[in-house]
């Protein structure tokens, strides 16, 4: 499995890009990065994309795991998407 199995062809906005903002905004919502601290936020940027792949292979069943070429089917993109909105909604405090 790739890094970003849900990243769409030619997209403009991939579903990765999505949960990748939508976890970073979180984490600036209770602890804000100022713009010019590069390695902090670069940091934080790595932590959010392994954050991501954790969130994926934790609802991605293994045959699709073992499997990249196999499209994932939308019930299991609906269940990364909770499983990202109940993350971010932990992070900023909102649950």
């Amino acid at each position: 499995m790739t890094m970003d199995p849900q990243r769409s062809p030619g997209g403009t906005h991939s579903y990765y890009d999505w949960q990748v903002s939508t976890l970073l905004l979180a984490y600036d919502t209770v602890e804000p990065l100022a713009r010019e601290d590069v390695a902090s936020l670069q940091k934080r940027q790595q932590a959010v994309e392994l954050e991501v792949r954790k969130i994926a292979l934790s609802v991605i069943p293994p045959a699709y795991e073992r499997s990249p070429e196999k499209e994932i089917p939308p019930e299991v993109i609906l269940e990364i998407t909770k499983a990202t909105l109940r993350r971010a909604a932990e992070v900023a405090r909102v649950v």
